[in-house]
């Protein structure tokens, strides 16, 4: 697995520890309960927005030449209702989460790459015409515009015509129930979230930006979003970049 993460000075160097706080819940054993406390539990109580909802996004956009970004357990991959990907590559920071969802998706032949999504991917990948990025942005250290760097270093392995879709848990704009305002204290003290200031305008701004297609469906506490170009164009260049 390529590792692909390099800090930059005093700036680099917090992120990166706030990075590695936010990842560093996900050991073997937090992962054995992951899917009955998050997909189980907190999705439908806390969070507003059931798991299903999160598995038709994906039975609706992943295509058989896939890069999931961030992969969790691989629930939603299992649950995607492909019988087999030409190529499913699996990116994600935590080798704990990478080993888990590989072992669930073993049947698929998946490609495991330990990346931090706030670096440049490399060594570069041929495109792919599916991203997924779920429940990912919440845990990133910063700003929206901060966060959504991340789309930018994935921004160059999408092919034309590529969709971009996934979910983020937003801090703010809507109306949590207790049970979600215990979890967010918890989350974001403890560093597993960073959302407190996250919200769907900026979200939406921010995709705005790079790419002419933008879907948002806030549910709950859930922003689902889908983002693409139009067949035969590149997504949209930011300055910059």
């Amino acid at each position: 697995m390529a590792k692909n993460f390099t800090p930059k000075g005093n700036e680099a160097t917090g992120a990166a520890k706030a990075v590695a706080r936010a990842h560093a819940v996900y050991t073997p054993l937090a992962l054995t309960f992951y899917d009955i406390i998050v997909h189980g539990l907190s999705n439908r109580f806390a969070w507003q927005c059931p798991t299903s909802r999160l598995t038709a996004l994906y039975e609706a956009n992943v295509s058989a030449n896939h890069l999931e970004a961030g992969v969790g357990t691989g629930l939603f991959l299992d649950r995607s209702g492909k019988a087999d990907f030409d190529r499913l590559v699996l990116l994600d920071i935590n080798r704990n989460c990478l080993t888990r969802a590989a072992r669930r998706l073993a049947r698929f032949r998946p490609t495991l790459r330990e990346v931090n999504l706030l670096e440049s991917i490399a060594p570069p990948m041929a495109p792919f015409d599916s991203v997924g990025l779920t429940y990912v942005l919440h845990c990133l250290p910063g700003s929206m515009s901060e966060k959504l760097k991340a789309i930018d270093h994935l921004r160059p392995v999408m092919g034309e015509g590529a969709v971009l879709f996934g979910a983020t848990i937003l801090g703010r704009g809507g109306t949590p129930n207790r049970a979600a305002r215990a979890l967010f204290r918890v989350y974001n003290a403890k560093g597993v979230f960073d959302n407190r200031e996250d919200d769907a305008e900026a979200l939406s701004e921010g995709l705005k930006q790079r790419f002419e297609t933008v879907e948002i469906d806030r549910q709950g506490c859930v922003a689902l979003f889908r983002a693409k170009s139009a067949k035969g164009s590149l997504p949209l260049p930011l300055d910059g970049h």
